[in-house]
């Protein structure tokens, strides 16, 4: 499996994380901030943080590509087509 790490967050960065992880109602996001921090803080590698989460590595290989890619937009659900 590819290594991949979060590079180091800042102080305000990790407070919106933890925001994000406390605060939100919805269980993906939740799950996303998560391997956000895992990565970061712990600097775990990507099997190691899909084994704490229960997704599979290549879930948690692309939520923390879009993190990087992103910021914390990126772990929100995109909008999709369709009624709700």
């Amino acid at each position: 499996m590819q290594k991949l790490y979060v590079p180091p967050l800042s102080e305000e960065r990790v407070l919106e994380l933890e925001r994000l992880y406390r605060k939100t109602e919805v269980p993906r996001v939740r799950t996303r901030a998560q391997m956000v921090l895992l990565s970061a803080e712990k600097k775990l590698k990507v099997d190691e943080i899909a084994d704490i989460v229960r997704e599979s590595s290549v879930t948690v290989l692309r939520w923390l590509h879009r993190y990087i890619a992103e910021g914390i937009q990126g772990l929100l659900d995109a909008p999709r087509a369709g009624r709700s």
